[in-house]
C-alpha cells in the first residue's frame, strides 16, 4: 500500500548522535515511531519520535559487532535489535524473524542456515551461504538467499571479493529443506548480497531478480521464476567492472505499471534506470543521469527507496545526488523521467535510507557522517 508523504519542504528533525552512524532501522511504535542507529564501533542508540520530538530510549542489543547491519523488531511495548543466539553466527549479516515468538533464521560462520526456536536449535542446513547474504522471508516462512561464494569475479564493490554463484530457496515448514537451487553458469556471479523477491509481471507470484556479472560483459539484470527457470534478462553493460544496482520493484509507471528501478554504475556517473517486463523481454524504458545509490566497498546496498513520499499518488524512486548531500526523487512520465523533488541532507549521507509508514504518511531518515540523524517527518 502506498501512502501519502510530505517530504518536499516538510519538517525535518535532526538528532545528535554519539558517533558516526553506519546503519539505520525504524518501525512504527505506539503513537509514533522508533529509530535505532548502529554506529561505527557497533554501539547502538534508539529514539522514540512522536509529535515532532525525539526522546532517547533504551533498546537491546546495546551493541552489535562493529560494522554489522541492524534488524529491528517490535513486540508490544518493546523494541529491540535482533541478535543471533549463537556465538558462531556470521557478523556480516543479521538474523530474521520467522513468524512465531522466539523463532529466527540466521547464517552461521560455516555457511549453514540455522533455524532457532524457543531457546534451542530447531534446524540446520549446509547451504554454503554467502557470508554477508541478507535473508529474505515470505508469508510461508520460506527463506531466499545467495549461496556458494566464489572469488572468480573480484570486482569487490560490496565489501569483499566474494560473490555468490547460486541462489537458494528454502522451506522451513514442516522441515528445513532446499526446494530450488539456481546455479549461475560459467564465470558469472550474482553481484550483490540479496535478490529482489517481488512480483514483476503482475501474475500474483514473486519472481527472483538478481544482477549477474562477469569480466567480459559486466552486469546484467536477470529474472528467474521460483522454480529456477530464467524468464528474462536485461541488457548487459558490455564490459567488466561495471555494476547495476537493482533497488526496487514498484508501480512506478504513469498508469501504475510495475517497473524495476536500478542505478547503473553508481560510483562513476550513476544513471537511474527503469525496466518493464514484457513477456520474455526485460526492457530498459527510461534513464536519468546524475545520481548515486552506493558507496564503493560498502555492504550498505539500501541507499535507495521507492514510495509515494510526496503524496501525489505515484511512487517515486528516491536516491542521492552524486555528492550524497541531497535526496533526489525521480518520477516516471509518459516521455521518460522527471525530477519530482530534491531536498538537502544537511551534510553527507553515511547510512542506508530508512522509512516508516504512519497513518499520516511516510517518515524518512538517514544518518550523516557528522554524527547526526536527520528525519523528514510525516505530516
Amino acid at each position: 500500500m502506498w501512502r501519502a508523504g510530505a517530504i518536499p519542504g516538510g519538517v525535518t528533525l535532526d538528532i545528535e548522535l554519539s558517533g558516526v552512524p553506519l546503519w539505520l532501522v525504524a518501525a512504527p511504535f505506539g503513537a509514533g515511531s522508533v529509530w535505532a542507529v548502529a554506529l561505527e564501533d557497533g554501539t547502538t542508540q534508539a529514539f522514540l519520535v512522536q509529535s515532532g520530538r525525539a526522546v532517547a530510549m533504551d533498546i537491546t542489543s546495546a551493541s552489535l559487532p562493529a560494522g554489522a547491519p541492524a534488524a529491528l523488531a517490535v513486540a508490544g511495548d518493546e523494541a529491540y535489535l535482533l541478535a543471533a543466539p549463537l556465538g558462531g553466527a556470521s557478523e556480516l549479516t543479521h538474523p530474521v524473524p520467522l513468524g512465531g515468538p522466539g523463532r529466527l533464521a540466521f547464517i552461521d560462520s560455516e555457511g549453514d542456515l540455522v533455524v532457532w526456536q524457543n531457546g534451542s536449535e530447531a534446524g540446520r542446513l549446509a547451504v554454503d551461504a554467502l557470508p554477508d547474504a541478507r535473508l529474505l522471508i515470505d508469508e510461508q516462512e520460506r527463506v531466499l538467499l545467495l549461496t556458494k561464494p566464489s572469488s572468480h569475479y573480484p570486482h569487490g564493490i560490496a565489501g569483499d571479493r566474494l560473490e555468490a554463484t547460486e541462489i537458494t530457496l528454502l522451506e522451513t515448514h514442516p522441515s528445513l529443506k532446499a526446494v530450488t537451487r539456481i546455479s549461475i553458469p560459467g564465470q558469472r556471479v550474482v553481484e550483490g548480497i540479496s535478490p529482489i523477491w517481488a512480483d514483476l509481471n503482475g501474475d500474483g507470484r514473486r519472481e527472483i531478480i538478481v544482477t549477474i556479472s562477469d569480466s567480459e560483459q559486466g552486469a546484467q539484470v536477470v529474472v528467474y521464476s521460483e522454480s529456477g527457470d530464467q524468464l528474462a534478462a536485461g541488457p548487459a553493460v558490455g564490459r567488466g567492472n561495471r555494476w547495476r544496482h537493482q533497488i526496487a520493484v514498484a508501480p512506478l509507471g504513469v498508469n501504475g505499471e510495475l517497473e524495476l528501478a536500478e542505478v547503473l554504475t553508481p560510483h562513476i556517473g550513476g544513471i537511474a534506470g527503469f525496466y518493464r517486463l514484457d513477456g520474455e523481454s526485460l526492457n530498459l524504458v527510461a534513464q536519468q543521469a546524475g545520481v548515486t545509490s552506493h558507496t564503493i566497498g560498502s555492504r550498505n546496498l539500501d541507499m535507495g527507496i521507492a514510495g509515494d513520499l510526496d503524496g501525489d499518488g505515484q511512487p517515486e524512486l528516491v536516491v542521492f545526488d552524486q555528492s550524497f548531500t541531497d535526496l533526489t526523487a525521480m518520477r516516471r512520465t509518459v516521455d521518460g523521467i522527471e525530477i519530482a523533488w530534491q531536498t538537502p541532507v544537511g551534510g553527507k549521507a553515511a547510512t542506508n535510507l530508512a522509512s516508516v509508514n504512519l497513518d499520516g504518511g511516510i517518515s524518512l531518515g538517514v544518518g550523516r557522517d557528522d554524527g547526526v540523524l536527520r528525519i523528514w517527518l510525516a505530516p
